[in-house]
């Protein structure tokens, strides 16, 4: 029987495999998204507010740098990693070079059905708009 806090052998292996770092690039998209979440909240609740925010999200996803696979899998190659204390959500993707992060939703969007950036960047025809 294994240990409870082992993990899956899957996991170890992904883990024991992961770089040391990854360089974390965010989409156009994704920094459409954070922009829109720091002039909502700005407007609707408070400027503090809304730097509170959209620092806790791009710490979270600073996090990724060195956990990779830190968020669940959610389907084909993306990820999803919550934003603790917030109802925040950062989609991503792993390649070989980098950890790309694709999208930012509140959890209460539809973000399960929504395609728009998680797409290969090869099926749309361009980069992703990855800086």
């Amino acid at each position: 029987m294994r240990d409870w806090w082992s993990g899956s052998p899957a996991r170890r292996r992904a883990s024991a495999l992961a770089p040391s770092t990854v360089p974390v690039v965010w989409a156009r998209v994704a920094l459409d998204d954070l922009v829109a979440i720091d002039a909502w909240l700005d407007e609707h609740v408070s400027p503090a507010t809304a730097l509170a925010m959209v620092t806790a999200i791009r710490r979270r996803a600073d996090f990724l740098r060195d956990f990779p696979y830190g968020g669940r899998r959610h389907r084909r190659d993306t990820r999803v990693l919550r934003v603790l204390g917030t109802p925040y959500l950062i989609h991503y993707r792993l390649t070989a070079q980098r950890c790309e992060v694709l999208r930012v939703y509140h959890e209460r969007e539809d973000w399960r059905e929504d395609d728009a950036g998680l797409r290969p960047a090869s099926a749309r025809g361009d980069q992703a708009g990855l800086t």
